[in-house]
């Protein structure tokens, strides 16, 4: 009985995206949570490295079947002690498939980034440019409807952290992954 249980999760997505064709055309949009990890160090400070939730949207157009162009936004929201931590990214994204009816896609995107820590005292943040990569499938669930499993990894470049117009750090910087899956309109 187990066996047989197996062998039908093993068949199911197979046979989804037999009966739900991938088809891209014109606009797209995509949101979903999952799990991240942030990270972030300065010129004379220790570096830290915490997991928590996250988010993202994303939209766009479909100049091919193969190519998507958007705009991407992951937050990341995290409380460590007194602090509480946002992060943000938002990136020009290319996505590409590799096979004009396969829903696997790989993507990179150049942006910007802004992180800000508050505590009782200080409101600190910073921005500067950033890039990311990463992949993900969509599993299609619907005739215009995929389910969007997607891993990101992206990095900041180095900035100044400040409070108001005090500088707080120098080459600052924050980076980090996540793991999401989100529901994608096509």
């Amino acid at each position: 009985m187990r066996a047989r249980w197996f062998l039908l999760a093993a068949l199911l997505p197979s046979n989804l995206a037999a009966q739900r064709p991938q088809t891209r055309e014109g606009f797209w949009i995509s949101f979903g949570v999952g799990q991240g990890n942030l990270r972030w160090e300065c010129d004379g400070c220790a570096t830290q490295d915490h997991g928590g939730p996250t988010g993202f949207i994303r939209l766009g157009g479909t100049p091919s079947k193969k190519v998507l162009l958007g705009a991407e936004m992951n937050g990341w929201s995290l409380d460590i002690g007194a602090a509480e931590i946002t992060a943000l990214t938002t990136t020009f994204t290319v996505y590409w498939y590799p096979s004009a009816t396969g829903g696997l896609f790989l993507k990179g995107g150049v942006g910007g980034g802004v992180y800000d820590r508050t505590t009782a005292s200080t409101d600190a943040s910073s921005t500067s440019g950033a890039i990311q990569l990463g992949g993900g499938y969509d599993l299609r669930v619907g005739q215009k409807i995929s389910i969007t499993p997607m891993l990101t990894l992206w990095a900041s470049g180095k900035a100044e952290l400040k409070d108001g117009g005090t500088i707080v750090n120098t080459g600052f910087r924050h980076s980090g992954g996540t793991i999401q899956v989100g529901i994608t309109f096509h």
